[in-house]
């Protein structure tokens, strides 16, 4: 690997989907620069808390900070993982650091001033991660959902060699593989109508929506359907008020069991949500069929096409529906990917 070169600064936030598709962003720009990387984890900066959950994808030297924290939020002790941060600075109606940045974003003039640091925004966008050049000083997200053989494969390895399943290959004997899988995110997206539009883009899909797509496709046998969510048994109790019957993964709370059971299906279903686009793409790279939806609630657009991944025009629960408040409570074991990560 060049030494010549500065490591190239990846600054990510989000949950541990999130950040394994930077890793992946990460690698995909090491092998065409050959120049190395660092990792600067914010674990505050989407609004709702997650601490660093990939440690063990790591490489040593790849992690040079998981707790950067971000200017007015004075409250860092206590944080419940997967939460709204009530004390964020987007939150408080007081003028703040992070509210100026919110403004500047809404004016379009962020991506100004992160030219002028050399600092590349991909916003999803395939096109823009391969802007990514030599000269480039930082890179940061949303990172984009890419089939890259070279990358797929390093990542299986990485997840073997931590003892784990991995999603980036076919493991499931073909009798043993279910034949859908849906992803129902709910989690803080209940605080959609509550919180401000930083906090996140759309609400909870409408799963009439799911309903449509299993019908069109008229199988002759009542297929396998599993749900995974961060809250199954909701998942479960709104796809039942539909019709559409689905078993619950028997592990929960565990990220990486959930994106394993993903990536085995003949046909995956997603949310508008990263762990979603992380398992369509391990699904695509499995030879299987996913589709996700094409756009948030506002409008926001997918901006990249894989082969295998497929699109349908999202639905959300009105705001009315009952799923929809600030104060819920996650399963007692939620997110136990989490709890080993150590700070650095």
């Amino acid at each position: 690997m060049s030494k010549s070169k500065e490591d190239l600064r990846i600054k990510l936030a989000g949950g541990a989907a999130a950040q394994c598709l930077a890793l992946m962003n990460a690698i995909y720009l090491r092998n065409k620069l050959n120049r190395n990387f660092k990792l600067f984890y914010f674990p505050h900066s989407t609004g709702t808390y997650w601490p660093f959950g990939i440690d063990f994808l790591l490489q040593d030297g790849e992690l040079a900070s998981s707790t950067v924290e971000i200017k007015g939020l004075e409250e860092i002790e206590n944080l419940e993982i997967g939460k709204i941060i009530k004390s964020h600075p987007l939150a408080a109606r007081s003028f703040s650091y992070e509210r100026v940045l919110s403004i500047i974003r809404k004016m379009k003039l962020e991506r100004f001033l992160q030219k002028l640091r050399k600092e590349d925004a991909l916003l999803a966008s395939r096109k823009n991660l391969d802007k990514v050049n030599s000269n480039s000083k930082a890179v940061s997200g949303g990172f984009v959902p890419l089939v890259d053989v070279q990358v797929s494969a390093e990542l299986d390895n990485r997840f073997l060699r931590a003892g784990k399943r991995s999603p980036f290959s076919i493991s499931l004997d073909d009798s043993s593989r279910p034949d859908i899988v849906i992803h129902f995110r709910i989690g803080d997206k209940r605080a959609k109508f509550t919180h401000p539009s930083d906090f996140g883009g759309d609400g909870i899909s409408d799963p009439q929506v799911f309903k449509k797509i299993i019908d069109s496709m008229n199988l002759k046998e009542v297929p396998r359907i599993i749900v995974v969510s961060d809250e199954p048994q909701v998942a479960q109790a709104l796809l039942n008020d539909v019709g559409i019957v689905a078993e619950t993964n028997p592990v929960t709370g565990n990220l990486w069991d959930d994106l394993y059971l993903m990536s085995q299906a003949r046909l995956f279903i997603g949310s508008w949500s990263q762990v979603s686009q992380l398992a369509a793409i391990c699904v695509s790279g499995n030879k299987g069929e996913a589709y996700l939806p094409s756009t948030t609630q506002v409008g926001t657009k997918i901006k990249w096409q894989i082969d295998g991944v497929a699109f349908f025009k999202p639905q959300f629960l009105e705001q009315e529906h009952w799923i929809y408040s600030e104060n819920f409570s996650l399963d007692s074991n939620a997110h136990v990917v989490y709890k080993k990560s150590k700070p650095h």
